[in-house]
């Protein structure tokens, strides 16, 4: 089932929303005054994947179909549940030990325990595995959400897909920014991470990753804090790359190279120690791209520059200056 379009989330939860923050910053609930938010002492951005991902906010995760993406969500919130130290080699933050995954492709109990015991034969995913709650039912979703949050909180909710639930035009952007501010009472009342399964547009796998990749309107890539794509290895049909294309919250070394990853018999994704430029990604002018860039480094290199320096000043890994100055 789908949800409404224009529906906006339940009066009662914005209610309540507006006066727990009325209760903290008073007198008016959508103002916050520098003397609250400097005596928060935030200096650094709480993070559930640490530096990647924040701990609340609306995010993304995009790509082609049947690229992994899916079983990429579906093992961190086994890792969330299973309260694992890491994800993928990066340190977790776990709060709640708890996960949500509202499921509209695949909306039945036999493929649902088919992906777990699947898992489940790679590694033990046994532990707490009772706080992952699954949706399959999606009507009225922003009401059953806020029941399940309040009953127990969560780490994450996972929206696989937002396609589905939207049901509109992807080149709408009011409508889209109005479907996606449901969910942010949601986000503000729990302090929960919201992460969207989406995709990329029609033959974009052929071009350097980028946030404007993505299917529809810019109207969907504005209101995520965060936006990753998941990408096939042109070689290797084992490796994925992790793309990091937007996160304001992040040094650039995390937005110009792909974390490689690999997945064996069972799906489960591991981290390589392999980073890759997302201008060897693409398929229209890669070549030329790559033979200017170790033309650079190579220049770089013959005055004496170390290599640390030159991966800042170019904004890549040291690993790819490395591997540039092979048999230089």
């Amino acid at each position: 089932m789908q949800t409404s379009i224009g529906t906006t989330a339940p009066e009662e939860l914005l209610q309540e929303v507006n006066k727990r923050e009325q209760e903290l910053q008073k007198p008016f609930p959508w103002e916050l005054n520098g003397k609250y938010l400097l005596d928060l002492k935030i200096e650094e951005i709480p993070t559930l994947i640490d530096p990647i991902m924040m701990k609340r906010g609306l995010v993304a995760l995009a790509g082609p179909s049947d690229g992994g993406k899916s079983t990429l969500l579906r093992q961190l919130a086994i890792a969330i549940v299973n309260r694992r130290k890491e994800f993928l080699g990066f340190p977790l933050n776990i709060e709640h030990g708890s996960a949500i995954y509202v499921h509209t492709e695949d909306p039945d109990e036999e493929t649902q325990s088919y992906f777990l015991n699947t898992m489940n034969e790679g590694i033990d995913i046994s532990k707490n595995i009772e706080n992952l709650r699954v949706i399959i039912d999606t009507e009225n979703l922003i009401e059953k959400l806020d029941q399940s949050l309040n009953r127990k909180r969560a780490d994450v909710v996972i929206i696989d897909c937002f396609a589905d639930l939207y049901g509109g035009a992807m080149n709408e952007t009011n409508k889209i920014r109005t479907y996606l501010d449901q969910y942010s009472p949601l986000v503000r009342k729990y302090g929960c991470l919201v992460i969207f399964l989406h995709h990329e547009g029609k033959n974009k796998e052929a071009f350097e990753p980028s946030k404007h990749n993505l299917l529809g309107s810019q109207g969907f890539e504005a209101k995520m804090r965060l936006v990753m794509l998941l990408r096939r290895d042109p070689h290797y049909i084992h490796k994925r790359h992790l793309c990091i294309v937007k996160g304001n919250h992040l040094a650039d070394e995390h937005k110009t190279e792909s974390y490689v990853i690999q997945w064996d018999e069972h799906r489960i994704y591991t981290m390589t120690d392999e980073r890759v430029p997302f201008y060897e990604l693409s398929t229209d002018d890669r070549t030329e791209k790559k033979e200017e860039m170790i033309k650079k480094v190579r220049e770089m290199a013959g005055q004496d520059m170390k290599q640390v320096n030159i991966a800042k000043e170019l904004g890549i890994s040291q690993g790819t200056v490395s591997n540039y100055l092979k048999d230089y």
